[in-house]
């Protein structure tokens, strides 16, 4: 039996509780994937998006971890198709000294069992 979409969610959601960011973009991201930003920034492919956060990770001073709220799917073909969501607030100190504890929610377009398009909602002014 294929995994279902929510599972996979969970999976890379939970990978992320646990800090590893990079490992589930290589697990769970298409080549060609985009993470969309609230501002309606995107980056675009696995490799920069990865690039991307491992500069991000850089500027970070200590990862508290994520608390997971819900997970939903409001689409699921079986076959790899549809779309998921996941609300989580992030805890975050970054080396500057500020702090990034958004709430926030991912929703997540998947296509042939790979994350294709992940858009991201918070408050960047947080």
């Amino acid at each position: 039996m294929n995994e279902s979409l929510l599972d996979k969610t969970k999976r890379m959601i939970e990978g992320l509780k646990e800090g590893r960011f990079v490992e589930g973009m290589e697990e769970f991201y298409a080549e060609d994937a985009i993470n969309e930003e609230p501002t309606g920034d995107q980056t675009v492919g696995k490799e920069t998006i990865i690039e991307n956060e491992k500069n991000i990770l850089e500027q970070v001073s200590e990862y508290h971890g994520i608390e997971i709220k819900v997970f939903g799917a409001g689409e699921d073909d079986g076959a790899g198709n549809g779309v998921t969501f996941a609300e989580y607030r992030l805890s975050v100190d970054m080396k500057d000294g500020s702090k990034f504890n958004p709430d926030q929610v991912q929703v997540t377009r998947w296509e042939n069992g790979l994350a294709k398009h992940i858009k991201f909602y918070y408050n960047p002014n947080f």
